[in-house]
């Protein structure tokens, strides 16, 4: 592993490394006849049977603990995504509704839809996290196109959600739909490897490299910038190419 990895820096600082890089790992499928993760079927995202609610761990004194990085990584998108323009965004895929409670009250001029269909966990953020600018829904989104009418949101943002999803050509065929903006998040399937493995954590049903998110989004949007944060715990993004050993990807794509 200690020279795999040596291999990789080494490469990374070669003259044109990342084409290097996506031929070694080529060669490493066709001669270790390794495969692609394979789809399986899509599997609720619930961490802990304890709260049964989506992202998080535990019950305390103070309520439930959430994920650190999940809460960085909604930082995050806020922070740089939440522009003056943006007046309605719909987060599918919102859990305890985590984007919301961060950025509801520092932007009471936003109209936030936090779509989550784990009932129980739309229920405890209705109870815990009620802002006069927060609508919570359970629909799907075929149910919210079809109640949109052909309108749009000024953006739409899913964290740490496609990885879960089995059919992630379906799902990105309506969430394109939602909004001609979108910001998407997934753990980079190539964080500090070079063989391509299963999803480490077994809700992940796919799980993607930085190069497949790309290429995946363009059958939806004429633009995709990829971005990563080199420490997931800091909200500090840079933009990434077609190949990245950071932990999460950010997508932010425009029709």
């Amino acid at each position: 592993m200690k020279i795999r990895r040596i291999g990789r820096l080494f490469l990374q600082h070669l003259p044109y490394g990342e084409v290097m890089m996506k031929y070694l790992r080529w060669r490493l499928f066709t001669v270790y006849k390794t495969r692609l993760i394979a789809t399986r079927s899509g599997i609720p995202y619930k961490r802990n049977v304890e709260t049964g609610l989506i992202n998080t761990e535990e019950r305390s004194e103070d309520g439930i603990w959430e994920y650190s990085d999940m809460i960085v990584t909604n930082q995050t998108i806020g922070d740089k995504w939440l522009t003056p323009d943006v007046h309605r965004v719909i987060n599918i895929g919102s859990g305890v509704a985590t984007f919301e409670s961060l950025h509801a009250q520092a932007h009471p001029e936003v109209r936030f839809v936090a779509s989550e269909m784990d009932q129980s966990s739309t229920n405890w953020a209705k109870a815990n996290r009620n802002y006069p600018n927060v609508d919570y829904c359970t629909e799907s989104m075929e149910e919210i196109l079809e109640k949109m009418g052909g309108s749009k949101y000024d953006l739409a943002i899913t964290v740490d959600v496609i990885e879960h999803v089995a059919d992630y050509k379906s799902f990105l065929d309506c969430f394109s739909q939602l909004a001609d903006r979108a910001v998407i998040s997934t753990p980079n399937r190539d964080m500090d490897i070079v063989l391509a493995r299963g999803p480490q954590y077994k809700a992940h049903v796919q799980e993607f490299n930085a190069g497949e998110l790309y290429f995946i989004l363009k059958m939806y949007y004429s633009k995709v910038e990829l971005y990563s944060a080199p420490n997931p715990l800091k909200s500090n993004l840079v933009p990434v190419g077609f190949y990245s050993t950071y932990e999460k990807l950010f997508a932010y794509c425009e029709k």
